[in-house]
């Protein structure tokens, strides 16, 4: 099973047919190398991606130069479901890992959607999270410590990447610069090398030869970062709304499309 219907069978309970279309997409990929941009702020976008393999961000950059991660995409992600509703882009994705993406026009993604209720609800479902983590990331950013804040988004990677592939490895290893986590976590690399050090020689993690971080005490991190996992809404949802289908209608009339 792919990441990507694995991370939506985590929502709801999707019959096969509707995977149909998906299996002849995901043979049709993109491969994208490391530091190179899947979308351009600024750009128009009519594409919906599929993240199959690797790590990308999301990330807005300021007039200086100054850039603000607002998130990491990992395996099994979905984006740009802001080309459903608007043609322009306002942030940029660049992948940090070589990454199999699949591309899907905003009219045949919509066309999906509208004939299957479920698997609407799957994406929808799938937007609550990613809205309830970028909620998580203000609260990071504004009232947690450094050590918090470092080990509370290592932890959520790590559950969201258990989430995506149905591995639970005990330890997880991130392909994240010290320069990513600063500028993720609203902190200097100065604060987050002297942090890390500091975590380091504390057991919570270690550090390769390439910069890759592993977790290396997941509980006593998960305690030192007050990490609680149930705002990653990872229960099934079982049940539809009745009217889903024609709510999916209603709205697709709007929606850009090739």
């Amino acid at each position: 099973m792919s990441v990507f219907k694995r991370r939506l069978g985590q929502y709801v309970s999707i019959h096969d047919e509707a995977w149909i279309i998906f299996d002849e997409l995901e043979r049709q990929e993109q491969v994208y190398l490391p530091g190179d941009e899947l979308i351009t702020a600024g750009d128009e976008t009519r594409r919906v991606f599929i993240l199959n393999e690797g790590w990308a961000i999301r990330y807005r950059l300021l007039e200086d130069g100054r850039r603000q991660i607002v998130n990491f995409m990992l395996p099994g992600d979905v984006f740009d479901l802001q080309s459903l509703a608007d043609l322009k882009a306002d942030h940029s994705v660049t992948a940090i890992t070589h990454c199999n993406v699949s591309v899907i026009p905003s009219g045949i993604f919509v066309d999906m959607l509208k004939d299957s209720s479920r698997l609407a609800s799957a994406f929808w479902w799938s937007a609550v999270q990613e809205e309830s983590i970028l909620r998580e990331q203000i609260v990071r950013i504004g009232r947690r410590s450094a050590r918090e804040r470092i080990g509370h988004l290592l932890l959520e990677l790590h559950r969201r990447y258990i989430g995506a592939t149905g591995l639970e490895v005990e330890k997880l290893t991130v392909p994240l610069t010290r320069a990513d986590i600063a500028d993720a976590l609203g902190l200097t690399p100065v604060h987050v090398s002297r942090t890390m050090s500091a975590m380091r020689r504390s057991g919570l993690i270690s550090e390769g030869r390439g910069g890759e971080i592993t977790i290396v005490d997941r509980e006593r991190l998960a305690r030192l970062s007050l990490f609680d996992m149930d705002y990653l809404h990872l229960k099934k949802l079982n049940l539809l709304r009745k009217d889903g289908k024609n709510g999916i209608q209603e709205i697709s009339s709007g929606v850009n499309a090739d």
